[in-house]
């Protein structure tokens, strides 16, 4: 058995809670799907964390690090320009080098025993949505995403969990009872957001893995201290310490 973990977006007490929860399971690797960093107020002690994963896959954020963020709302624009400054401030040298160095070495997609690895998409792998909304333009990335699957793939980035299927459909975890049996047949299984849900529930998700067997797991953490040391910073958005209560 394996888990899955995404989208930890620099929020060290839900990675906490995360990993706390993870070491109670017959657990026997952790993979992220990147965004470590973006939006939190604790991008260092997330990166010192997560190089301890088995594998680390680069997200947009991720990316954002070392490039000029593209599509980027300003909130999450600002908190870039943040972390680089609060990552390149480090006054340690070694810690820097480490950092940046396990950032900018992180894959953009990993393929393993029929299970494809991104953050994003199949297509674009770091910066592609894939909503479940059923929109002609959504639709039309769900086909060509599932042409370049084998089998399963794991995606974060949109903090929704649930899964797709191949006949386009898809289904949150509390309309799978927060289980998904593989079959036969392609699926596309979000793992949702440690750091940052969005599908109205606060609490921290993840994924495991036990052959063909997927669950869903939500861990409570005390996202208040969080929103005060997001608050605290005075240079990130106070919108994103308000989503965190609200899962939003």
């Amino acid at each position: 058995m394996f888990a899955i973990i995404s989208d930890i977006h620099g929020n060290l007490e839900a990675l906490e809670a995360v990993r706390a929860d993870i070491a109670e399971k017959k657990v026997e690797a952790v993979f992220c799907l990147g965004d470590v960093v973006g939006y939190g107020p604790d991008p260092k002690a997330c990166l010192d964390r997560a190089v301890e994963f088995d594998f680390t896959i680069m997200g947009n954020h991720d990316h954002a690090v070392f490039m000029e963020p593209t599509g980027f709302n300003t909130s999450a624009e600002q908190a870039v320009f943040w972390t680089r400054k609060v990552l390149d401030g480090e006054p340690e040298e070694k810690l820097r080098r480490s950092r940046l160095e396990f950032l900018a070495g992180m894959d953009e997609f990993r393929d393993r025993d029929s299970i494809l690895f991104v953050h994003g998409s199949p297509r674009r792998p770091m910066h592609e949505y894939l909503f479940p909304d059923e929109g002609e333009a959504n639709l039309t990335r769900l086909a060509e995403s599932f042409d370049l699957v084998k089998h399963v793939c794991l995606v974060g980035h949109t903090h929704l969990p649930g899964v797709f299927t191949e006949t386009m459909e898809f289904f949150t975890p509390a309309q799978v009872g927060h289980k998904y049996a593989v079959a036969d047949r392609k699926v596309i299984i979000n793992v949702g957001s440690v750091g940052q849900p969005r599908d109205l529930d606060p609490r921290a998700c993840y994924v495991t893995v036990d052959g063909r067997d997927i669950r869903w797991h939500r861990v409570e953490y005390n996202y208040k201290t969080t929103m005060e040391k997001i608050l605290a910073t005075r240079e990130l958005d106070e919108f994103l310490a308000a989503r965190l209560a609200e899962g939003r």
